[in-house]
């Protein structure tokens, strides 16, 4: 049922009121993990997996604010004269200290007329040991977390600029963590969405992955890195390990993660095409290495399926697998979802396998428009359901993600954690964006437009207005009011209809009126299934909608028994079936719709359209006023109607080419409109 929405409280209310703890310096501690026992059903355990994956990014944006630190921060000028091509991060960590040691070295393409300073992100609390160009040490400065590097000259459009920055510090907070689990380090890093600043020095906006991303990690004896893309070595030192994981398609900065504990690690096998298969890289904290081998077991089967929908797994040439780590939920880190060693339902394990398609394939251009990510990847849990399980589980599955409350899906303020990660919107609402966009284009165009918007925008990202354009290529439909009202709008539309029957000849004929009675929205144009039901079988039928009330006609054969309106809830909407308001009624006319063709040679298709079943007369006339053809007298049922005027009078004579007048009486309507024949 629709609720309302509970005022905001403060982030670090919400989270006191949530049990968080606040250590001494004043920052929560993680999200308490989720209860080791079994959830009492499957769908708490689905909701309880993804609402943590949401509270937990959230939860990051409240060490943010509480540490004074801001959040997107502004994006400068110099950061669009360049493009990034590599990454080079090479860290040395040491948990009995918290102090990472690392050297960045970025390597970019010159997009402007000219480029004497690089400017990259880097969290002021991290200090620079030193900035070299072009292999050259050099100058630089910083402001808040901006930093300025000089260049060793001044490079024209198209050039390659080397930039290297080493830098040391204790990166804790938000986004790296130097945990612990069963007595032994577990390091781990999340960054979304704009914490890959907190341990390296990046241009950490999603409009610029780099084409590539190497990273050499030195850890103490014992520990093990799992990272992005295929690990290139594992150099022993005796005393420390270095690991060299070698990424090799675009990434977002984002998504470029570290999990670092002494695991247990199992294998499997995605077998995309004969005689072609994936490795499935699994590391585990050993304590959950059984409950891990069975919970991840349905990942092959999940890769096969969202490839069919989908198109192949875009990292099919490097691996897929999780990495255990310290926090509520999971991460989509690229290749390597990073999973809470709690966190086991198939409902979570789909979201997060989702997401290498919707959120690291193609990513969202920005955070205002998140919904591209999470959407998609919570709209993927019924998927998978509906593939694993059938049709009836994908409704069951989107049914308990419906949410009835305000907010836009488009995220207004991103500096705002708790805007971007909203559960209700960005999660679950939006997953109902992308299940009625499918009813909306049906499957064939759907999973069409999927896949070109995959095509166009693979290893990039994208905005809201791309993913339409896509959509509307694809099916040749107008979706500007579709995007508007869902993701720029709020609430939904609620209906309430009526109907009666009629014999109508040999068919039956159903009148249907529907009325949209919100009042905290505007109207909502969408398609409508009604589903009749009579003694002689079912009958389905599909109405544009988008008025305050509109009648339609329906025949259907036999004796009616029941009227269903959007009976497989393909629309996120209340449904009630009633009186329709008597204000409402009053204000409907019957009207004339547009003749087609006009003008016309030889014959056209008039048309009209009654709110209820009365007696009417359609009659042209020409310019002198007289009476040229009675086209239909007598009773006509609710709906649209259209009757086909061949150009000869009432005695089957040609009429001459010229304008005539096309007029409808209705019970005290009058309603007039011109037609053109043409010799």
């Amino acid at each position: 049922m629709p609720v309302t929405r509970p005022c905001q409280l403060s982030i670090l209310a919400a989270l006191l009121l949530l049990g968080a703890a606040l250590p001494a310096g004043g920052i929560p501690v993680p999200l308490a993990p989720v209860s080791n026992a079994a959830p009492t059903n499957p769908a708490r355990a689905r909701r309880q997996a993804r609402y943590l994956e949401a509270e937990t990014k959230i939860r990051r944006g409240a060490e943010w604010a509480l540490a004074g630190k801001s959040a997107a921060g502004a994006k400068t000028a110099n950061m669009d004269l360049y493009d990034v091509l590599h990454y080079d991060i090479d860290l040395a960590l040491n948990p009995a200290t918290r102090q990472l040691t690392g050297s960045v070295t970025t390597t970019a393409r010159v997009t402007g007329a000219t480029l004497t300073v690089l400017d990259l992100y880097l969290r002021a609390n991290m200090a620079i040991g030193s900035a070299l160009s072009g292999g050259s040490p050099t100058t630089y400065s910083r402001a808040g977390d901006v930093l300025s590097v000089d260049l060793d000259r001044t490079y024209a459009a198209g050039e390659q600029v080397t930039v290297r920055i080493d830098y040391s510090g204790d990166p804790e907070g938000s986004a790296f963590d130097w945990g612990q689990h069963g007595g032994q380090p577990l390091i781990w890093t999340l960054s979304e969405p704009f914490g890959a600043r907190d341990w390296w020095p990046c241009k950490d906006l999603n409009s610029d992955k780099a084409d590539s991303v190497d990273l050499h990690v030195t850890v103490p004896a014992g520990l093990i890195v799992a990272s992005n893309g295929l690990l290139v070595a594992a150099v022993d030192h005796g005393a420390t390990r270095t690991f060299h994981w070698h990424e090799s398609h675009p990434i977002a900065t984002y998504l470029v993660s570290l999990a670092i504990h002494p695991y247990a690690t199992f294998s499997g096998w995605y077998h995309y095409a004969p005689g072609d298969s994936m490795e499935l890289q699994y590391y585990v904290v050993p304590d959950r290495l059984a409950q891990s081998q069975a919970a991840y077991a349905p990942v092959p089967d999940m890769l096969a399926a969202f490839a069919g929908g989908f198109g192949e797994y875009p990292f099919v040439t490097e691996k897929y697998g999780h990495a255990h780590f310290g926090w509520g939920g999971g991460m989509e880190h690229q290749t390597l979802t990073s999973l809470y060693y709690g966190a086991y339902s198939e409902g979570v394990i789909a979201h997060e396998l989702a997401h290498q398609w919707w959120g690291d394939l193609v990513t969202c251009a920005d955070f205002h428009h998140i919904w591209l990510n999470e959407g998609f990847a919570t709209w993927a849990e019924a998927y998978w359901r509906e593939q694993n399980e059938g049709m009836a589980a994908y409704h069951d599955e989107m049914a308990d993600a419906a949410y009835w409350g305000p907010g836009t899906i488009y995220v207004e303020d991103t500096s705002s954690f708790g805007a971007i990660f909203d559960f209700d919107l960005s999660y679950q609402k939006a997953s109902w964006v992308v299940h009625m966009l499918r009813h909306v284009l049906g499957d064939a165009d759907f999973f069409a437009a999927l896949l070109a918007y995959r095509e166009q925008y693979a290893y990039g990202s994208a905005t809201t207005e791309q993913f339409r354009d896509v959509c509307e290529d694809v099916s040749g439909q107008d979706l500007d009011v579709f995007f508007q009202q869902w993701i720029y709008g709020e609430y939904f539309p609620q209906y309430r209809y009526s109907w009666y029957a009629a014999p109508a000849g040999d068919s039956t004929r159903v009148s249907l009126l529907v009325q949209q009675v919100q009042t905290a929205a505007g109207l909502f144009r969408m398609p409508l299934d009604v589903r009749v039901t009579t003694d002689e079988g079912v009958f389905p039928f599909a109405v544009q909608n988008g008025e305050l009330a509109r009648a339609y006609a329906l025949n259907v054969a036999g004796m009616v028994q029941q009227v269903e309106l959007d009976p497989e809830h393909w629309v996120l909407a209340t449904v009630t079936q009633g009186t329709v308001d008597a204000p409402v009624l009053a204000r409907l006319r019957p009207r004339l719709l547009p003749a087609y063709p006009n003008p016309f040679n030889p014959a056209t298709t008039v048309r009209f359209e009654l709110p209820a079943p009365q007696e009417i007369a359609l009659r042209l006339y020409d310019l002198q006023g007289r009476l040229v053809r009675t086209l239909a007298a007598g009773s006509y049922g609710a709906g649209p109607h259209a009757l086909p005027w061949d150009g000869t009078d009432d005695t089957g004579r040609r009429v001459a080419s010229g304008t005539y007048v096309l007029r409808l009486e209705a019970g005290k309507t009058l309603a007039a409109s011109k037609l053109t024949l043409l010799k």
